[in-house]
């Protein structure tokens, strides 16, 4: 068991909070910040303002429940494979839906298979966490 700091852990948490860094200041610089205009591309437009917003939104929305999932499996001792597996599935798809949402009008493949990938690391590591726990 690792009864260390959860290192891997901390790393996708370091990763995240980097992309959730640059996904606000999208936003800022969407909502006509001058000080952020290099990232806006184009100031004023309300679809991709909205959609920026969602993006920042969408990745608040999921990523905290990813992290206690890989916490919980990290310091109850899956192996470091597995919660590699886990981080790099929903941290690409996070970035995939990211830069999607978040910097382009539209591009299906990115949208959904950053919807997939983050759907399917948190629901393989919720059901890891509960095999690998003693609930009753």
């Amino acid at each position: 068991m690792n009864t260390s700091f959860p290192d891997l852990t901390a790393i996708y948490c370091s990763l995240l909070a980097v992309w959730l860094f640059v996904l606000s200041i999208r936003v800022i610089g969407l909502r006509g910040n001058p000080t952020f205009a290099f990232i806006a591309q184009g100031k004023g437009d309300e679809e991709l303002l909205n959609r920026a917003i969602r993006a920042q939104g969408n990745l608040i929305e999921y990523a905290p429940m990813m992290l206690f999932v890989l916490f919980f499996l990290e310091t109850s001792g899956a192996s470091e494979l597995t919660v590699r597996l886990l981080g790099d599935g929903f941290l690409l798809g996070r970035l995939m839906h990211g830069i999607c949402m978040g910097f382009m009008r539209s591009n299906m493949p990115l949208r959904v298979g950053g919807t997939v990938l983050t759907l399917l690391s948190l629901l393989a590591g919720a059901i890891l966490l509960f095999l690998h726990s003693k609930p009753f």
